[in-house]
């Protein structure tokens, strides 16, 4: 059975076998690396966050104790992996939609390049409240919040990535939608103040 010669590889890799070690790599490699590019959507940046993930996998294999599959074990590693480039500021904006984040924003424009100064500054302000915003989030809705608003995945693929039921994962995200909208209110009111003052 699949199932059982998984759990020999494992085995194996625990004592060190080299071959068991590649063959456990390469079973998994192409789902996670779907799952990466998913969430990232660069195949360089899939492939960085996935090799990263799999050193991480392997250095702490000792730690797998078979309660879950194998696979939902790698992939919850290489999902983190993941939100960890997303947190990198060249990630920050590029899928955000302030409208749906915040309700009603100042502009309803994501964060572009060519900005005025002024405009400049006010989405530096911004960054830095949405990012307090989602640090301040529990982690299990901060995971799908990320996922869904900074990478641009649909929330079914929210879903699929996070192991959650459609239902659960829609739950996770209006309540941190929610979470978010009550931090940001404030920020979002003056903001719109000083850019009707402008």
């Amino acid at each position: 059975m699949p199932e059982t010669r998984e759990l020999e590889l494992i085995a194996a890799c625990k004592r060190g076998d080299e071959a068991a070690l590649g063959e456990l790599f390469q079973r998994h490699y192409p789902a996670s690396l779907r799952v990466a590019r998913a969430i990232l959507r660069s195949e360089e940046d899939s492939q960085d966050a996935v090799q990263s993930a799999y050193l991480t996998a392997f250095r702490r294999l000792d730690s797998f104790r078979g309660d879950s599959a194998f696979k939902t074990w790698i992939t919850r590693i290489v999902t983190n992996h993941c939100l960890m480039l997303l947190r990198q500021p060249r990630f920050r904006f590029r899928w955000i939609n302030f409208d749906e984040l915040a309700g009603s924003g100042p502009s309803g424009q994501p964060v572009a390049a060519g900005l005025s100064p002024e405009k400049s500054a006010l989405s530096g302000e911004l960054a830095s409240a949405l990012s307090e915003a989602a640090a301040r989030l529990p982690e299990r809705l901060c995971e799908v919040f990320k996922l869904y608003a900074f990478s641009g995945l649909t929330i079914r693929e929210v879903a699929k990535v996070t192991g959650l039921t459609l239902p659960a994962a829609k739950t996770r995200l209006f309540r941190a939608q929610t979470r978010m909208r009550a931090h940001l209110q404030p920020v979002w009111s003056s903001a719109t103040v000083r850019e009707e003052a402008a």
